[in-house]
Order: C-alpha cells, then sequence, then structure tokens
C-alpha cells in the first residue's frame, strides 16, 4: 500500500483509498495479506484511509474488514472493476448486477451492522441504464452506505472504448441522496480545472482520481491549467519518480503494506516515465528489469541523463499514460511491446491470486478501475 498515497498527500490530497484488496485472499492467505497490510497498522501519516475490498459473500468481506477496521477510518467495496477478472470473481462493476442488486444491498445492510467504521461503495453505471443505477444507488443509501462514489461510465466503457464520463448522472445522484451521503465523482479528471467543472455541474461532495494521480501526484495542484496558459509549474515527472523512490527505501518492497514490491515499483515507474519510455527505449529496457532498488534507482539516473543532454523543460510536459486510450502516438507505439512479457507474468499471477494487487504491470489497472 504505502509509499503511493504518501506522496499525492504532499499535493492536497486529503483522503486516499487503498489499491482494491480481494478479501477472500486477504482473510485466508497470510502471504497476500503481507503484500496489503502491516499487521500494526499503516504509518500514521498516511491517514484519513479508508480500505477498499472485493468480493462477493457478504461473510467473506466482514472477516477480511473485520482484520483493518481498527486501522482506517472507513471501509469500501469495490463495484467498479470492469475487468474479466472481476467477472470470473463475481465482484467489481459485475457485482452491481448480481440477483438485481440484492446481493450488494444485503452485503452494505450485513456490513454497516457489524463493523465500527463507516461503509461506502465505489460504483459504476449499470448497462441497464440511469434510471435503475440510481434505484440502486438509493438502496445502498438505505441499506446504510455513508458515502458513494461514482465512476459515471458502464462497465462497458473501459480501454478504447472509454468514453466521456457522465457528470450529469452524478448530478443526479447528489440530488437523490446528496442530503443524505457525501458524494464524490470519479472520471474525467486530468487537473484542477476539471474538478472545479466537476464539482460545479454535478454538486458532488469531493473528487476521487484513480489513474491521472498515478501518472502525476500533484494533481491536486494549480498546474497545467488554463491560468497556468495550461504549462506545467508543479514539480516535473523525473521528480515524482524521484521522491517515489526514496519513499520505497523508507518502506522496503519485502516489508508489509507494499503490493507486489519491486513489480509494483516497475509499474509506478512505468506510469510517471510514460512519455519517455515512448521515445527512449533504452529506458523502457531498463524498466523492465529492474529487479533491485539499485536497478530502479538506475533508471531516473538514466533518465536525467537524457534530460539534461536535450534541455527538458518541465512546463512543457504533458500527462501520457492518462491519455494512452484517447491518442494516437507518432512513431513506434502499440501497447509497449517491450513490456509484453511482463504483461504476461502479471496476467498469470492475477488469474492465480484472484485478484490484482497491482493490476496488470504495464496495461490496465483493476484496482484503479480505470477513471480516465
Amino acid at each position: 500500500h504505502p509509499p503511493p498515497p504518501l506522496l499525492p498527500r504532499r499535493y492536497n490530497t486529503n483522503l486516499c483509498f487503498t489499491p482494491m484488496i480481494h478479501a477472500k485472499m486477504f482473510s485466508e492467505k497470510a502471504g497476500y495479506r503481507k503484500k496489503f497490510w502491516k499487521e500494526c497498522g499503516m504509518p500514521a501519516e498516511d491517514r484519513p484511509l479508508i480500505a477498499q475490498f472485493c468480493g462477493y459473500d457478504k461473510d467473506v468481506m466482514l472477516k477480511a474488514m473485520k482484520i483493518v477496521e481498527g486501522h482506517v477510518d472507513g471501509v469500501d467495496i469495490n463495484c467498479g472493476c470492469p475487468q474479466n477478472i472481476a467477472k470470473r470473481g463475481r465482484y467489481g462493476a459485475y457485482l452491481m448486477e448480481e440477483q438485481n442488486g440484492d446481493r450488494i444491498v444485503d452485503m452494505v445492510k450485513h456490513l454497516s451492522a457489524n463493523l465500527s467504521v463507516p461503509v461506502s461503495v465505489k460504483l459504476r453505471i449499470l448497462p441497464s441504464g440511469n434510471e435503475d443505477s440510481l434505484e440502486l444507488y438509493q438502496r445502498l443509501v438505505d441499506a446504510g452506505a455513508a458515502m458513494l462514489t461514482i465512476h459515471g461510465r458502464t462497465r462497458l466503457q473501459k480501454q478504447q472504448t472509454t468514453g466521456s464520463t457522465d457528470w450529469e448522472l452524478v448530478r443526479q445522484v447528489v440530488q437523490l441522496v446528496g442530503d443524505r451521503v457525501p458524494v464524490l465523482c470519479n472520471g474525467g479528471i486530468s487537473n484542477m480545472d476539471d474538478v472545479r467543472q466537476c464539482l460545479l455541474e454535478t454538486g458532488a461532495d469531493g473528487i476521487m482520481s484513480s489513474e491521472a494521480i498515478l501518472e502525476y501526484p500533484p494533481l491536486f495542484t494549480e498546474t497545467s491549467v488554463k491560468s497556468t496558459d495550461y504549462k506545467r509549474t508543479g514539480p516535473g515527472r523525473l521528480q515524482m519518480a524521484e521522491d517515489y523512490l526514496e519513499l520505497c527505501k523508507q518502506y522496503p518492497p519485502d516489508e508489509g503494506g507494499q503490493g507486489s514490491g519491486l513489480k509494483c515499483i516497475r509499474a509506478h515507474l512505468h506510469r510517471f516515465l510514460h512519455h519517455d519510455l515512448q521515445t527512449h527505449t533504452e529506458v523502457r529496457d531498463a524498466v523492465v528489469q529492474a529487479f533491485t532498488m539499485e536497478g530502479a534507482d538506475d533508471v531516473v539516473k538514466m533518465v536525467r541523463e537524457i534530460y539534461d543532454k536535450n534541455g527538458h523543460e518541465i512546463s512543457e510536459e504533458q500527462m501520457s499514460w492518462y491519455v494512452r486510450h484517447r491518442r494516437d502516438w507518432d512513431g513506434d507505439y502499440e501497447e509497449e511491446e517491450d513490456f509484453v512479457e511482463e504483461k504476461k507474468d502479471a496476467t498469470v499471477q492475477e488469474e492465480e491470486e484472484e485478484g490484482c494487487p497491482c493490476g496488470d504491470m504495464f496495461g490496465e489497472v483493476c484496482a484503479a478501475d480505470g477513471d480516465y
């Protein structure tokens, strides 16, 4: 879990969620649990914190949440993940459709009645439409949900078919239940101008970013916005990579709470430095082969040397990984061919563990359920 959330907390992020945790694996397998959690709880500076779980059995979910409830400020049910692994496991966005919504409603009732911390739900729009979605959202609040986060897309909208976010639907959710519980909006947020426009159009109580912030943790600061002439006035992407690795040294990857260790570190480097990886194949190779902290340090040193040689301008930096499904790159870019083997390894791990600690390392991030 740390250090990724600790980095955005430096830049106006005031509430973080853990990666999506597979409840059955977490409660039954010590090795899996160690990937996400320190038995004594997470660092004090990583609060407020909501632990997000996925699963379809209410008792298994309760057992997993009981493990962490004394160390978090809330627990969340992920009903947003649209990936096939979630379909096989009957969780994520597919849980919303189980028994016409009765399963998730019953789960919220069960959890809210037996936990000492608030229970929230991260949701998408049902494929059957907005009317059915609004009815389900209201049922969840009636059942005891303390907060809703709405990703204004259906589970069918992902990757190249992502499309735009339905902020009008979020506005309707706020009108329906906003006087009873906080409503957060997720999706379509790439800078603070987007944040302000989203809050204006939806009336939501807050904004969740789950992909853009992985690439650029200072997302919630005044940078790359109209008032700065869309120039990056905040720290550059290389500094993000360097600061991240420093946090990794404070929280070594072989200790609890860090997901899949070096695999997660490589994944985060890939997101931070995505633009550089498109033009510098030697950097791509270095990321793939970074199996030690020293190897990860070598990656950022390599990029620093390239920047110094080419006179890199931070102000000209733009989002890259976040917009990978919206942009046709010039040159040789087809889903990072050099990472194909790494992706295969990650997919095998997901299938074996029925969960996705760090997601597909160089592709989709189930834990973030793709907010684009």
